[in-house]
C-alpha cells in the first residue's frame, strides 16, 4: 500500500457554527469586561483555556501506510502500529448513537476524544465528519477513524 495522507475536514456547517459561536463568545467577553464582572471574566478565561486545548489536540491529518496509522495533532500525534491491530471494520454512524462523551469534543471542530456507548464500550474517536467510519481495534484500545480510503490490515 502506498502512503495515504488526508486532512480531517469539519464541513461547511461545522465551520460556520464554530465561527458564529466564537464571535458570540468574544462579543460577550468584551461586554462583560467593560461591565467589570469578575466572576464571569474568570469563566471566560476557563473557557478560553479549554478552547485552546481543543485547538491543540484536534486531529489535523490522517496518514496510512503499510506499518501504521498516524493521526497528527498540532501538538503531537497518535500512532497505531498495524502489528498491534486485531480488527478493522467499517462502522455505521448508527453504531455511535447513545455515545457519551467522557473527554473530548462532540462536534466543535470535529469529533475527537474518549467516548463510550453500550455497543462499542469505551473508544477514542478521530473524525472531522461522521462519514466513512472505521473501527480499529487493538489489544488495549478501540478507535473510530474517518477515512476517505478503506483502512485495512
Amino acid at each position: 500500500m502506498k502512503t495515504h495522507c488526508e486532512k480531517f475536514t469539519v464541513g461547511r456547517m461545522g465551520t460556520v457554527t464554530s465561527i458564529l459561536l466564537i464571535a458570540l463568545l468574544v462579543y460577550g467577553a468584551i461586554a462583560v469586561w467593560s461591565a467589570g464582572m469578575t466572576a464571569v471574566i474568570v469563566t471566560y478565561i476557563i473557557f478560553g483555556i479549554v478552547a485552546i486545548w481543543v485547538l491543540l489536540t484536534m486531529p489535523r491529518y490522517l496518514l496510512l501506510d503499510d506499518k501504521s496509522i498516524v493521526i497528527t495533532h498540532p501538538i503531537g500525534q497518535t500512532v497505531i502500529l498495524k502489528s498491534d491491530i486485531i480488527e478493522v471494520r467499517a462502522v455505521e454512524r448508527s453504531e455511535l448513537l447513545g455515545s457519551i462523551r467522557l473527554f473530548g469534543s462532540g462536534g466543535f471542530f470535529g469529533w475527537f476524544g474518549i467516548f463510550r456507548n453500550s455497543k462499542l464500550g469505551v473508544y477514542r474517536i478521530y473524525c472531522g465528519q461522521l462519514e466513512n467510519l472505521y473501527l480499529v481495534k487493538t489489544l488495549t484500545k478501540k478507535y473510530i477513524i474517518s477515512s476517505s480510503v478503506p483502512i485495512e490490515l
